[in-house]
This record gives structure tokens, sequence and C-alpha cells, in this order.
């Protein structure tokens, strides 16, 4: 599936931009930027690859996210000015033009903010790359994302400037079926070093071109068994199913591609359940498969 044919299958009609309009301001996080406020003070430090930046604040009653203090990487230039954010402070997933580069905020716990950044800033592959966070002036931490150019995303709340929003209901069933089979492949790769995502919704997908990212890591960690990365897969696929995304073929193919993938945690996984070893790939694939439609 080519990134045209994807893209221009996605294009909305006038109706259907009036009706995103009118959507988007009964939920509008975004406050207007006219705001002069700025900080009175700032003490940048470097070291390795990590640039931080601190900041201070007179007091003040708006509700925008003001940063106190950011760590990014040096290479991202493009953050070395950002200290206010035209979203309220506080909001769960946010996305904001600076520098000409589309970022996405995600507010965590500052915990999982340092581990994610230390982990994540340099991946490449199957999750997008976390390139900063940030403690706001309220005390809410927030990880920053860099969107890839022209991407689409199921999540209405990031769906905007050059992040283009879709409805998985508009897909026709060979760009749902291509889904399915990206969303395996990127799964896979994840599970093959035994890490899950913790809870997986089209909202973790970023469509871009004819390949996707999984967003939202906050929930990502290692899994203390191999059987449990294929636990999630199962559940995955149940949920695809669910909604209509994934048909049986789909299904089908997707086990087959996984097991190949990842056979020492399907061996392991079917162990546990059967209480013998597999003897036949087919045996570990139809199991999974029966579970996915119990």
């Amino acid at each position: 599936m080519k990134v045209t044919e994807f893209a221009a299958s996605q294009i909305p009609s006038s109706e259907e931009k009036r009706a995103e309009l009118y959507s988007e301001k009964l939920d509008d996080y975004e406050l207007p930027e006219f705001s002069k406020e700025v900080p009175v003070s700032s003490k940048k430090s470097t070291k390795e690859d990590n640039v931080s930046f601190e900041y201070e604040w007179n007091k003040t009653d708006s509700p925008s996210i003001k940063i106190k203090k950011i760590d990014f990487l040096c290479a991202e230039t493009g953050l070395e000015d950002l200290y206010r954010v035209a979203a309220r402070d506080g909001a769960d997933s946010i996305s904001f033009k600076h520098n000409s580069i589309t970022y996405i905020l995600r507010r965590t716990t500052r915990e999982i903010a340092h581990a994610l950044y230390a982990t994540y800033r340099h991946v490449k592959g199957a999750l997008e790359g976390i390139v900063g966070y940030f403690r706001t002036l309220a005390g809410n931490y927030y990880i920053i994302s860099k969107a890839p150019h022209g991407s689409w995303a199921f999540d209405r709340r990031i769906a905007k400037g050059e992040i283009n929003y879709v409805d998985v209901d508009s897909l026709e069933e060979k760009s749902k079926s291509r889904l399915v089979e990206m969303i395996c492949e990127k799964i896979a790769e994840l599970h093959s070093s035994n890490t899950i995502l913790g809870r997986f919704t089209l909202n973790n997908v970023l469509i871009c071109g004819d390949d996707i990212v999984l967003s939202d890591l906050r929930k990502v960690r290692d899994s203390r068994k191999r059987s449990f990365v294929v636990e999630e897969f199962k559940s995955i696929l149940q949920y695809l199913f669910a909604l209509g995304v994934a048909g049986r073929d789909d299904v089908y193919s997707s086990i087959a591609y996984y097991s190949a993938k990842n056979e020492e945690s399907c061996n392991e996984w079917y162990t546990e359940k059967t209480g013998k070893k597999a003897t036949d790939p087919y045996d570990i694939a139809a199991s999974i498969e029966e579970e996915v439609y119990s």
C-alpha cells in the first residue's frame, strides 16, 4: 500500500471538516497565543548528550503550561527556547508546533518521565523516540516525543497541525488489513526484546506513510515472563477483532507471523497453557487463535 494511496483515502469532505472543527471546540484544551508571559530568568547546563534549562517565573494565575525545568537531547535544538506551551497545565495528551516541528506531550509521573527518557531517547524502529521531558510550574511532568512529518492519528487529542485525524470506521477493508499487519509487525518486534506495551488501543498508533510507530509509552515495561508477551499479543488481536478492524483472515495471518518471530515465547506460553510441549508450530497457532475468539 503506497503512502499516497493511504493518505488520499482519508481526505475529509467539507462536511467532515466542519464536524471536526465543531468537535474540537467542545474539547479545546488550547489557550490563546496572545499571552506575553515569559520567565524572569533561566539557567542552562549540559552533560553528555543532554541539555537542561531551569526557568524562574513571577507568580501567575494563568492556567497555561509554564516550564520549570526541561531536559532534552542536545540534537533537539528546536526545544532550546521552549518555556511555555499554549495548553492547560494538567491536560493528559497534547500536540503542538514549535520551531516548525510538531511535538507530542504526555502527562506522567517524575519516575516514569525520567525512566522513559533514559531508556528510549535513542530508540528507533517500533517505538516513537522520546526527545525530552519537563516539570511544569504547577508540578506536573510531561514526556516529549517528536511526531513524524505528515502523521495520522486515531486520537483526536493530538490530531492537530501536522498530525491528521483518521477515523477507523472510514478505512476500507484493504486499509484495515494493512493496519493490522503493521501493528502485528511492530508488536512482534517489541515483544522480541521481552518488552510489553502495557495496554494497547488505536491511540497507541501513529501512521507515518506506509509504516507506523507505537506511541504513548507511559505503560511500557519489561515482562517478568516471556509468556506474558503472548498474552498481550492475544489481547491486542481480541481488541482489533472486536473493533472490526481485523477479520478472521487477518487474525490467522498475524498469529502465523508472530509465532514465527517469537517462537521461544510462544513455546513457553503453550507449555504453561497445556502442560506439554508443542510438537508442531501449528498447535501453538491454533491454540492462540482459539483463545482470541473465546
